[in-house]
């Protein structure tokens, strides 16, 4: 269990229910919540004392009232962004994007990615490590990242390897990340790798003409790079176990190998440790509707040690699943497996 992914769940529930201090949640609601989070059936009073024992460690009530201001103010900085947006339209003259404070930023890139038919599925509570919006097309989940730079300044590999770690915490298949200059070239070839679409200042310009016009243009109709689209048939929601292990997953993805016709699974590990790792291997679980686990293989990875700060790719497949046995997937559980190296 993840306490601090519940407690938000839980404080989703106070936000939406628009809790004040004369008032008590629903539990009814937080219990659900709590079941659904877990995956797991407990009995009223264990689901009972695990909201107990958030509630005693965190305060959500004045957090949910902190929230609600901030949503307030984010509403206020959308207005003062549109309202940008028209005196520009108004003027004939191109919104500069450069005068924006990181906050107005922001504000305008939700506007462009909603411009361009993406729905918008949440703003994170926390904004994890400054991930902006989640939003969706086509079934896919994309995890926004808006960076406002000083001119000049490259945005790095560092930066889009952070945005697929944040990305694969809630559980995206894509992320998208946005920024007012440019990207070093080691971001430019590892982002199609781990299903990042980057777009500079170049690409950002012409968005923003089309959003203050008002005009939607074919070729321009989507945000993700076609490339990064996942061919597949299925729609998994993943989970990998122990992210903050020294060994961590930089990326993960699945799709039906159109050769083979199997589920395929690719993905990168990094050692950001200060030892080796060896025996390293992944285990991935699939589960069904009901939350069984139908499927599972363990997969040792062909590299006997994994030195520190050192990268390493995987790739297999599950032949033995049938094709009509695709559609009572739900879910793939990820976890790793490696034991540490010491020198004697």
């Amino acid at each position: 269990m993840r306490p601090s992914s519940l407690r938000e769940k839980l404080l989703e529930i106070y936000v939406e229910q628009n809790i004040d201090s004369n008032e008590k949640c629903d539990m009814d609601v937080a219990k659900r919540c709590v079941m659904n989070y877990l995956r797991k059936k407990y009995d009223d009073k264990k689901i009972q004392k695990i909201i107990d024992d958030i509630n005693s460690k965190y305060d959500l009530l004045n957090e949910s009232k902190e929230l609600k201001k901030k949503a307030q103010l984010s509403r206020y900085i959308d207005s003062i962004v549109l309202n940008r947006i028209r005196d520009s339209y108004k003027s004939s003259e191109l919104l500069d994007i450069d005068s924006l404070n990181p906050v107005n930023f922001k504000a305008l890139v939700k506007q462009v990615v909603v411009h361009f038919g993406y729905e918008i599925l949440f703003i994170p509570i926390y904004n994890l490590n400054n991930i902006d919006i989640i939003v969706h097309r086509k079934d896919k989940k994309i995890a926004v990242l808006a960076i406002k730079s000083e001119p000049g300044n490259l945005i790095g590999l560092k930066t889009i390897r952070q945005l697929r770690y944040i990305a694969n915490y809630y559980h995206c298949e894509q992320g998208l990340l946005i920024t007012n200059t440019y990207f070093d070239p080691e971001a430019i070839n590892e982002a199609p790798n781990i299903s990042i679409t980057l777009i500079d200042r170049d690409k950002l310009i012409p968005l923003v003409q089309d959003l203050v016009n008002g005009r939607q243009e074919k070729d321009r109709e989507y945000l993700i790079d076609a490339k990064n689209e996942q061919k597949s048939s299925i729609f998994l929601e993943g989970e990998i176990k122990f992210p903050k292990t020294k060994v961590q997953v930089v990326y993960v993805k699945y799709y039906i190998d159109s050769n083979t016709n199997y589920l395929t699974f690719e993905g990168k590990l990094f050692n950001s440790g200060k030892r080796a790792a060896s025996n390293i291997s992944v285990d991935v679980k699939l589960f069904n509707r009901n939350n069984d686990c139908i499927y599972m293989k363990n997969f040792p990875i062909q590299k006997e040690k994994l030195e520190s700060k050192e990268e390493v790719s995987f790739k297999f497949h599950f032949e033995e699943i049938p094709q009509h046995d695709w559609e009572n997937l739900c879910r793939y559980q990820l976890k790793l497996e490696y034991k540490n190296t010491y020198k004697d």
